[in-house]
């Protein structure tokens, strides 16, 4: 006649704990994902058209469409134009794709910033 052998586990701590880390890395990544928002608007406001400044002060960073998304740009009319004619003769070393290229150019400081916010965390 063989015996039954029961095992009860209280994961309950576990589980809390996964929902207290998720909950920890979702803030840092948001905030993470702010602060490298905001460094593309700084790094591009060296290479946005300044005529009259009006462009350039323009610039802002704005909530997305999820709490993981952050919109930087630009609030002019005009302002794709510029930003999609890197023809055009801009002054003082200014020119266009004034978004695109510190993005491109700078994945490895955003990258180092994620990293630094949630690394940081989880340690």
């Amino acid at each position: 006649m063989g015996r039954n052998l029961v095992i009860e586990l209280d994961l309950s701590g576990l589980t809390d704990g996964v929902a207290r880390l998720r909950k920890g890395v979702d803030q840092k990544s948001k905030d993470a994902i702010r602060d490298i928002a905001n460094e593309v608007l700084r790094l591009s406001s060296r290479e946005v058209p300044h005529d009259t400044g009006a462009l350039q002060n323009s610039g802002h960073t704005e909530a997305g469409s999820s709490e993981f998304e952050r919109q930087v740009g630009y609030n002019k009319v005009y302002a794709a134009r510029l930003h999609e004619h890197p023809e055009y003769s801009f002054q003082g070393g200014r020119k266009g794709k004034y978004l695109e290229d510190p993005i491109k150019h700078n994945l490895n400081t955003f990258r180092s910033i994620y990293k630094e916010f949630v690394g940081g965390f989880l340690k």
